[in-house]
């Protein structure tokens, strides 16, 4: 074999290795993907390279890197537990503290003239930028949602357009989500029919993924009752291709009854599990998010950060407009964000959850802030709810 058959033959193995690395990882990204902290380096740059930080899940680093291919930057990777930007943001995993540590444990500060570092927009849950200032000196700056736009948001002298800060939760990214929970359901039913009925291990693996892609690329399509609904058309369409497939009266019923309980899984923590929508325990409280138009001053941050364009500007008057409020994912990033505390998290009972305990508590795994929002503003109740429990 010649040097050069070798070495391609090489580059197709690193690929493939590369491929299967991020098809693991995405099929199971509900588990944490830890990479190692540190700086990294794309191209060759120098003290006036951009420096942009983000957090320790694998492969979030690799596609930032890869997005970054062509031009010279600095890659700072802050210590988020293995966890995704925006779960890892929502849950006290990427804070100011870590953002703060990353900044001066990492030497970029060794490298470079400037002080200003990009952050991804999806952190500005659990991020405070004016802290990273006060405390490690750096102007932190939040970038577009998703690492792609990257080279266009840095060619383009640091200015996100419009499509830049809206999460789009397109096809793609569906049939990641749709992967992500395949894959450990597939696993779970596996296991469980290998116990109780071996010859059901494929047909259920089947309808685990069938499923699975037909909940995320439709759900939030579906009409209201929607669990129910979901639960009715995965009860019927899976009885009547169990019973042309020619499956007995036991088979047809429980195959439908399977799909019922899969069905439930899935739905369970649908609002949790995308970018696009409040979680239920919003539903159930009604909270929404309160503007004091006597704080606003027209500092912007709330429509620079919010992921579903809730706010519009009204550059006559330096504020900012709640326009389209039923958006709203009550992710909490304007309320984190904004320097005035014009923002805060109310119910229809004029109950608050002020800034500074937005700011305090994360999110639980189950997309829950464990505070009572009697002890935070007026009024007493449960926790507050889930703003959603990102992706």
């Amino acid at each position: 074999m010649s040097r050069g058959t070798a070495t391609a033959a090489g580059g197709c193995l690193a690929r493939a290795v590369v491929r299967l690395r991020d098809l693991v990882q995405t099929a199971f990204r509900l588990l944490p993907w830890p990479t190692e902290p540190g700086l990294r380096r794309v191209g060759t740059p120098g003290a006036l390279s951009p420096v942009i930080l983000t957090g320790n899940y694998d492969l979030t680093v690799r596609r930032v890197l890869q997005a970054l291919e062509g031009l010279d930057a600095w890659v700072v990777v802050a210590p988020s537990g293995g966890i995704n930007v925006w779960c890892a943001a929502a849950g006290g995993h990427l804070t100011t503290h870590q953002v703060v540590t990353a900044l001066k444990t990492s030497g970029i500060a060794e490298h470079v003239q400037q002080r200003r570092v990009i952050l991804p927009q999806l952190a500005a849950t659990g991020v405070e930028i004016r802290e990273v200032a006060r405390r490690a000196g750096w102007q932190a700056r939040f970038g577009p949602v998703y690492a792609e736009d990257l080279p266009r948001y840095i060619t383009g002298g640091e200015r996100k357009t419009d499509d830049m800060r809206h999460v789009r939760f397109d096809v793609g990214e569906r049939l990641e989500m749709a992967t992500s929970w395949a894959a450990p359901t597939a696993i779970v039913v596996a296991a469980i029919a290998a116990v109780l009925q071996p010859a059901w291990i494929a047909p259920l693996v089947a309808l685990a993924i069938a499923l699975s892609l037909a909940v995320f690329l439709f759900y939030d399509r579906l009409p209201e009752p929607r669990r129910v609904l979901a639960g009715v058309l995965a009860f019927g369409g899976v009885a009547i291709v169990a019973a042309l497939g020619g499956g007995s009266l036991v088979t047809v019923g429980g195959a439908a009854l399977s799909s019922v309980a899969l069905t439930a899984l899935l739905t369970f923590d649908y609002s949790g599990s995308t970018p696009i929508e409040g979680g239920s325990q919003f539903e159930e409280h009604r909270w929404r998010i309160a503007l004091d138009l006597d704080r606003c001053v027209g500092v912007y941050t709330c429509w620079q950060v919010c992921p579903e364009a809730c706010f519009e500007k009204l550059e006559e008057r330096r504020q900012v407009a709640l326009a389209h409020d039923d958006r709203c994912i009550r992710c909490g990033a304007c309320v984190v964000q904004c320097p005035q505390d014009a923002l805060a998290l109310e119910d229809e009972t004029g109950r608050r959850v002020e800034p500074a305990v937005i700011r305090r508590f994360k999110l639980t795994m189950l997309g829950r802030r464990t505070v009572d929002a009697g002890g935070a503003g007026s009024g007493s109740g449960p926790p507050v709810g889930s703003d959603q429990r990102p992706r």
